[in-house]
């Protein structure tokens, strides 16, 4: 099994999984069911990660672990000092990816957790949104001699709901992503093709 058999099998898992139910499964086994460390555990490590950090490490100038070699530097030094500091574009792209598919995501809640002090914010805003669904059905379906529930329908749309959680949702992203814009841009322009 060469290198280049893994490198393949790596990308090719990153696109194709095995589904939902043996993920829970294997969740389950590990009893993370009910646990905080569901929300972590899980993405750890991501293949697509781990491919781009790999991509951008290769793609260094060779020149600077060599001269730090002969400086007499060892192997963690190099790391420390020269590849460690160069690879900040980069880790904070991944930071960013994974800050967004994390905040993003509330299946690992609706599949994991039934405690409800574990609650994702996500899954509570989707709690919110379907309370509200079913409040303006019920409300159509009442009479309209229903004052007190006629007037708590007009108070709180269904469409007011959804707005304010979709503010909610987007506004802590708006507020991290220009922090680490510069990490961001500057890890693009490094790994561009230079003609």
């Amino acid at each position: 099994m060469g290198k280049k058999f893994w490198y393949r099998f790596t990308i090719i898992t990153m696109f194709f999984n095995a589904g939902i139910i043996p993920w829970y499964l294997t969740m389950r086994s590990l009893h993370l069911t009910n646990n905080f460390l569901a929300y972590i555990l899980p993405s750890i490590v991501a293949p697509f990660f781990i491919i781009l950090v790999k991509t951008f490490v290769e793609s260094t100038p060779k020149e600077l672990q060599q001269a730090a070699s002969i400086d007499g530097a060892g192997t963690f030094t190099i790391f420390y000092k020269v590849i460690l500091p160069i690879s900040k574009p980069i880790l904070a792209t991944v930071a960013i990816f994974s800050a967004v598919n994390q905040w993003n995501s509330f299946q690992d809640t609706l599949l994991l957790v039934t405690d409800s002090k574990l609650y994702s914010l996500q899954f509570i805003l989707y709690n919110y949104i379907n309370q509200a669904s079913s409040l303006s059905t019920m409300v159509n379906l009442q009479n309209a001699g229903s004052t007190a529930i006629a007037s708590l329908s007009t108070k709180q749309t269904t469409t007011s709901i959804r707005m304010t959680v979709t503010i909610i949702v987007v506004a802590p992203i708006l507020l991290v992503y220009p922090i680490f814009q510069r990490f961001f841009v500057k890890g693009i322009i490094i790994g561009a093709v230079k003609g």
